[in-house]
Order: C-alpha cells, then sequence, then structure tokens
C-alpha cells in the first residue's frame, strides 16, 4: 500500500496539539530497532498518550477524525531533533499478512518520511496514513520535525 494523504488538521486542532505537547513528558531512551540493527539506531523523542492524564487523552483525541481515532490502539507525539533525529529503516512488519496502520500529521513544516519506496514532504497540519507493512524511514534534517501519531488497527 503507498501512502494515503489525509485531511489537513484545522488550525483549532493544531493549536490544541501545540498546546498539549508543550505540556506532556516525553522520553529519547526508546530503541526501535530498524534493518541497520544497532549500526543506524533511531534517535527521536516520543511522548505516547499511555502516559498523560485523562484530559490531556481527551484533548488529544478531539483533535481527530473519528474513523481514525475509533480505531486507535495509541496516539503519540515524535521530535526527531535536528542534526542527529532519524528513524532508521524500518522493515520488520514487510511481509507480514496483518499490520497496524499509521496516521501521521506534521506540525512543523517541510517533514520529510519515506514510505514504500518514495520521499513524502508534509508542511504543518498535512497528514499521511500508511502501513507498518510499507518500508519507512525518517532521514537526519538540519530542522527539528515534529510529528503527531495514531496507530490503527484496521
Amino acid at each position: 500500500m503507498a501512502h494515503i494523504n489525509k485531511t489537513a488538521l484545522s488550525t483549532e486542532n493544531l493549536t490544541a496539539l501545540d498546546t498539549l505537547r508543550s505540556n506532556v513528558d516525553f522520553v529519547s531512551n526508546s530503541i526501535r530497532l530498524g534493518a541497520n540493527n544497532y549500526g543506524n539506531l533511531s534517535k527521536y523523542e516520543v511522548s505516547k498518550w499511555k502516559t498523560w492524564d485523562r484530559t490531556q487523552r481527551s484533548t488529544f483525541k478531539s483533535c481527530f477524525a473519528s474513523e481514525d481515532i475509533d480505531k486507535a490502539v495509541i496516539g503519540y507525539f515524535l521530535t526527531f531533533p535536528a542534526n542527529t533525529g532519524r528513524l532508521d529503516t524500518m522493515n520488520t512488519w514487510q511481509n507480514a499478512t496483518a499490520a497496524g496502520t499509521i496516521v501521521a500529521y506534521s506540525l512543523t513544516d517541510n517533514s520529510s518520511i519515506y514510505v514504500d519506496g518514495a520521499t513524502i514532504t508534509v508542511n504543518r497540519g498535512q497528514g499521511i496514513e500508511f502501513s507498518l507493512t510499507d518500508i519507512h524511514s525518517v532521514s537526519t534534517s538540519t530542522t527539528q520535525s515534529n510529528w503527531v501519531c495514531l496507530m490503527l488497527m484496521k
């Protein structure tokens, strides 16, 4: 499956997500091994809704279309720091018969992600959807990129 472009988030929802993002804790010790194993460890910061309070989760969920949030098993913010942030090539689910679907919206302009053979540039508020069976990665950039994501089971 190639990626699908999502309807952009509203200015109101972007503002709510920016505020929420500034009020949740991030961790940077999460290890997600990719195709290069320990040779190119991913470097990012993440904050998942399982560590937030009820009000924070409710605010987060209200920012997304019901057809997505109703199928979400987790929601989270991702930050790829400037000059060091990256997601190694993720191919774990490549040949799986069933896998999650990622919905990812950029909270910054000019964010790039590689999905299924193509580099996709996503600006603030724009989103994409892709299957975890698709090979995907995020390359290091000179600017920080911030994302808000859902993992769905479809």
